[in-house]
């Protein structure tokens, strides 16, 4: 577990089956939840609408031998994305949202995931 000073730094990513994943640092997690949208009135009020916002997890997953674009395209998934700070989030039931392109001038999948629910755990 990290001391109080410690902030985010790393995460460590497992994809389901495919087991933890070598990603490059600067990995990020959208949990997801209610987004509101300002809207101003003419009489100095502010409204909001609302709707809900689905979790997201962007990463670049190092291109290794044993990894390929089409294991990087899955659905119902349970992936788990921990800091080293001890923050543990779980997507239940998560997805590849696009394909993964392969960059071969930085040796990198672009990897973006959507799922049914992101919790702490």
């Amino acid at each position: 577990m990290a001391g109080n000073n410690q902030i985010v730094g790393m995460a460590k990513i497992s994809l389901g089956a495919l087991g933890i994943m070598a990603t490059e640092h600067g990995a990020t997690l959208d949990p997801g939840g209610i987004k509101r949208t300002p809207k101003p009135a003419d009489d100095g009020k502010v409204y909001f609408t609302a709707e809900t916002g689905t979790p997201m997890l962007e990463c670049k997953v190092m291109a290794t031998a044993d990894v390929n674009a089409k294991l990087l395209n899955f659905d119902s998934a349970t992936v788990t994305f921990e800091t080293d700070t001890g923050q543990t989030y779980l997507l239940v039931n998560a997805f590849t949202t696009d394909p993964a392109p392969l960059d071969a001038g930085s040796g990198t999948y672009d990897c973006k995931i959507s799922a049914q629910s992101c919790t702490p755990i």
